[in-house]
């Protein structure tokens, strides 16, 4: 009987076990970011479930708008948490090691920011703000070119910062800030005479993942449906939306732009 229980150890050391068990962590999944503050707090929290149904653990990491694709599209990083779903076209197939995941977890918008002069305005698109003085955020290639397309250059400003556009907008330089409400609702809170109108330039916004992980696609596909039926992926994004707004609020009041 000792022989036999001492060959029944030694069998059962032979037998395979999982790859999580083996390796004693999880698998891990990183996926590059350009540092946008709501598109960062979606993605982590829909990642985070989505991925972590299938015991992986999902993180992000920011590097510069650029330099994420090109991290994602070579390996460095394991694909790119947000961009938008027709990535491919945009950049004439220049980074073909990225596949979406065909589920969109959030969409954006602009919206206009404005006093109570201009409250009534209605604003559907770009056209709708062409007799008014426009400020807008440096750094964002598509706002520019559309401010350039549709807002007469005379009316057109762009600085670094929110808080130089709604001191321009506070002190009557500008007519309308665009920009995004998450970020634009925190200075309507501190003041009742600024107002937010209209919702142009949807876009839905993806997952893409570098394809030595294309195995993974279908498997989280399948979460963000789901979670898009019920009411999930909305519920995260209204409570990124309040913590990033609390969060805002409790910085200074606005302040003057530096000369």
């Amino acid at each position: 009987m000792k022989i036999f229980m001492q060959l029944l150890v030694f069998t059962m050391t032979l037998i395979p076990i999982s790859n999580a068990s083996a390796q004693g962590v999880q698998q891990e999944i990183v996926l590059a970011d350009s540092g946008d503050s709501l598109l960062n707090g979606v993605a982590q929290e829909v990642g985070t479930r989505a991925f972590g149904k299938h015991n992986i653990k999902f993180m992000l990491r920011t590097y510069p708008k650029a330099r994420a694709l090109y991290s994602a599209h070579s390996g460095l990083a394991d694909g790119d948490a947000y961009r938008v779903f027709d990535l491919h076209k945009k950049t004439k197939g220049q980074f073909s090691n990225l596949i979406r995941v065909d589920a969109a977890y959030v969409s954006i918008y602009w919206t206009a920011f404005v006093r109570d002069k201009y409250k009534d305005i209605k604003v559907t698109g770009w056209k709708d703000l062409a007799n008014y003085k426009v400020v807008g955020i440096r750094g964002n290639k598509t706002m520019e070119a559309s401010m350039n397309k549709f807002v007469p250059k005379v009316n057109q400003s762009i600085v670094n910062t929110y808080e130089q556009a709604f001191y321009m907008l506070k002190t009557g330089r500008v007519d309308v800030v665009v920009g995004k409400p998450s970020v634009g609702w925190s200075y309507l809170e501190k003041d009742t005479n600024l107002h937010m109108t209209g919702k142009f330039q949807i876009n839905d916004i993806y997952m893409y993942l570098h394809k030595k992980n294309k195995r993974l696609i279908p498997k989280i596909e399948f979460e963000l449906r789901k979670m898009k039926e019920s009411g999930e992926l909305i519920n995260i994004e209204k409570m990124v939306v309040e913590r990033l707004a609390k969060e805002a609020s409790s910085q200074n009041s606005i302040t003057p732009p530096c000369k």
